[in-house]
């Protein structure tokens, strides 16, 4: 039976949340990930430069009765940042929102630099996704200073020490901060959350990779080892195309027509693994 497939909110900047609902069931998707909770992104230089879509509590009925009438469902709510200043109760909604949606998941990043107040802080963040029924998921990433790899995440889920703390997998950000495909394969599968589908040029360690980020390739038009990736993560982890692509948009590609093709690709890719 193929592996369910899901379409992330990011593959589809240009579109609202309900419209990506629609373009996910009309591409044969069978899952999506949303944001729930979109704060500023504390990167030097970047602070305001995006708006990100997001399920509104006013938009959130119709939501639900679109992710139902389509049969989705809702594999990760982003985002949740652990920043120094961070009031984690202002997260209490967003998070409600998305276990309301279905979601599983609640995707966290590390903007906190000093290890032992981002244990802290993140600990906290845990025990309130707790008491709604959610896992705490890492984004390792280089350009967050509290968590820049995956050997970090690893570290941040023992010292915490909450069952409902783990990572995905997201190609760029496993290659841009000097992973491997053998570094995954290596990992206890407690760890592991969830996989992605997205590709790149080049396997160089980057910390500056803002650009690239918003503009990453599908499966096939860059070089990352896509396969092997994948192949290391258990079999039972949701797998989702998270692939944002400013030129796509500039090339006046639809995101209907976007997420189709990256749908059959990545299909195809999940059929070869």
């Amino acid at each position: 039976m193929p592996r369910p497939l899901g379409l992330h909110q990011l593959s589809a900047m240009d579109i609202g949340p309900l419209e990506l609902i629609e373009t996910a069931a009309v591409c044969g998707y069978d899952q999506v990930s949303l944001f729930t909770n979109a704060p500023v992104v504390p990167i030097a230089g970047q602070e305001g430069k995006f708006t990100f879509p997001t399920v509104t509590q006013e938009m959130a009925r119709e939501a639900m009765q679109r992710l139902d009438a389509h049969g989705l469902s809702v594999v990760n709510a982003e985002f949740f940042l652990m920043r120094p200043d961070v009031d984690l109760a202002s997260y209490v909604p967003g998070l409600a929102l998305g276990r309301a949606l279905g979601a599983r998941h609640a995707i966290s990043h590390v903007f906190e630099p000093d290890p032992a107040r981002a244990v802290d802080i993140l600990g906290r963040f845990c025990d309130i996704a707790a008491a709604e029924d959610m896992i705490v998921a890492l984004e390792f990433c280089q350009m967050t200073p509290g968590c820049k790899t995956m050997a970090r995440a690893v570290w941040f889920v023992e010292q915490v020490g909450r069952v409902n703390l783990g990572f995905g997998i997201c190609p760029m950000h496993l290659i841009r901060s000097g992973g491997t495909a053998a570094d995954v394969a290596a990992l206890d599968p407690r760890y592991l959350l969830y996989g992605q589908i997205n590709d790149g040029h080049g396997l160089h360690l980057s910390e500056a990779y803002f650009d690239e980020v918003h503009d990453r390739q599908l499966p096939g038009n860059g070089d990352f080892p896509l396969a092997d990736i994948l192949s290391a993560l258990p079999a039972a982890v949701p797998i989702e195309v998270k692939c944002p692509s400013d030129s796509r948009r500039k090339a006046g590609v639809s995101a209907l027509d976007y997420a189709r093709d990256a749908g059959e690709r990545a299909r195809a890719l999940l059929a070869s693994l």
